[in-house]
């Protein structure tokens, strides 16, 4: 017969194997020596080892464990556990029992199974969990944005200039997507906006069409936690703000009313957001829409603009309905009616039921969605509209 390394069987089970394993890793694959090996510990002076180390104040063994870092920055990890009591954790004991932090780490996904194994009359639990664990994002709070922002001091733009035709002008800014771009991509768009604004305007429109920014976080993913393209977000922040500063100057200079409105898009509403409140503490001579509704209402002299980023209803005669029940009043009160959406890059345009409505281009390089499915083939650019007080006189593109 074998001799039976009994110390060997005691560290072996302290590593959290089951009695079968530890005879299979000795090198036992009868089922008599199983008995063998468990008689021979529990008549060894190390026994209590085992016994404390299977006592209830310790609930978990840890049997295996594997971790990996995903190519979006997630981290994996599989791990196997035998309890004596059954359980069920909580995402922060789940994040414990794979090493992670719960203060720094957030579960992403979680796939777990569980079965029981009978040992010495009494029932085991393993357990089998996969987690995917993300860093938490910087908490920021709404004081801390108002904190940032009440340090904004208000710019003071004069009028340069008493006599304005009676025109009107709607700047659409959609799908910007900057971080995917820079300043440096769109300065000839700000100066061709810029040479349209001098023509002096009774108003100007202008809204954020959605999509300003490219990404809504600095771990580069959109609203809905998708990672995308790398992104400085500082440099993205700095350039969106360097492209629009002097337009809205030169829109104050040369038009006697000044309108901005933030649409949400579905890439970076919140970024969008403070970034539009920031424009607000720093222009108090602008009107400014901050509202999140996804569907809005601006006047433009006698002209009715409905506005929507494009990525709720895509229907144009569905968004009919949603606008015509939303601004019912608004709509009978217009000399004309135009509907401005974006979100698609590209131009599309239909006057139907007393209303034209305009899909707009967009002047953003593609992404890697785009170009992974075929986006990228349309032509890029920047649309303005110049109305009278009767109609729409002129589309720009730029």
């Amino acid at each position: 017969m074998t001799e039976i390394d009994v110390d060997k069987a005691i560290d072996l089970k302290l590593e959290g194997y089951s009695w079968p394993a530890v005879a299979q890793n000795m090198g036992f694959n009868d089922s008599q020596a199983i008995d063998r090996i468990r008689n021979r510990c529990r008549r060894h002076p190390r026994y209590p080892e085992i016994q404390q180390a299977h006592s209830s104040t310790k609930e978990n063994e840890t049997r295996y464990q594997k971790k990996d870092i995903k190519a979006d920055g997630s981290i994996g990890s599989e791990i196997k556990i035998g309890r004596k009591n059954k359980k069920v954790f909580t995402d922060e004991e789940l994040l414990r029992l794979h090493g992670f932090d719960p203060k720094i780490f957030k579960l992403k996904s979680i796939t777990s199974n569980e079965w029981t194994t009978p040992i010495s009359g009494s029932t085991y639990y393993n357990y089998q969990s996969k987690i995917v664990a993300v860093r938490k994002e910087p908490e920021i709070t709404a004081e801390d944005i108002e904190r940032v922002l009440s340090k904004l001091k208000p710019r003071k733009i004069e009028l340069s200039c008493e006599e304005i035709p009676e025109e009107y002008l709607l700047i659409p800014l959609s799908d910007m997507h900057f971080g995917l771009n820079s300043r440096y991509d769109y300065a000839a768009l700000q100066r061709e906006i810029a040479d349209r604004i001098l023509n002096r305007y009774e108003e100007i429109l202008i809204t954020l069409h959605g999509d300003y920014f490219h990404v809504d976080n600095l771990l580069n993913t959109t609203e809905k936690g998708t990672r995308i393209d790398e992104v400085n977000f500082d440099v993205s922040i700095e350039d969106g703000f360097n492209f629009i500063l002097p337009l809205l100057d030169l829109a104050l200079e040369n038009s006697r009313k000044v309108t901005l409105v933030y649409l949400k898009g579905n890439h970076a509403p919140s970024t969008d957001f403070v970034f539009v409140k920031a424009l607000q503490k720093l222009y108090t001579q602008i009107k400014f829409d901050l509202k999140f509704d996804e569907y809005k209402h601006a006047r433009l002299g006698p002209h009715s603009i409905f506005l929507h980023h494009g990525d709720k209803i895509k229907n144009p005669e569905r968004l009919h309905q949603v606008i015509t029940a939303k601004f019912s009043k608004e709509w009978g009160e217009s000399q004309s009616r135009y509907l401005i959406t974006g979100h698609f890059h590209h131009e599309k345009s239909l006057s139907f039921a007393g209303l034209t409505w305009y899909q707009l281009q967009s002047p953003s390089k593609p992404s890697s969605y785009d170009s992974t499915f075929g986006y990228d083939i349309t032509e890029s650019g920047q649309m303005l509209f110049e109305f009278t007080k009767y109609k729409r006189s002129a589309i720009f593109f730029v």
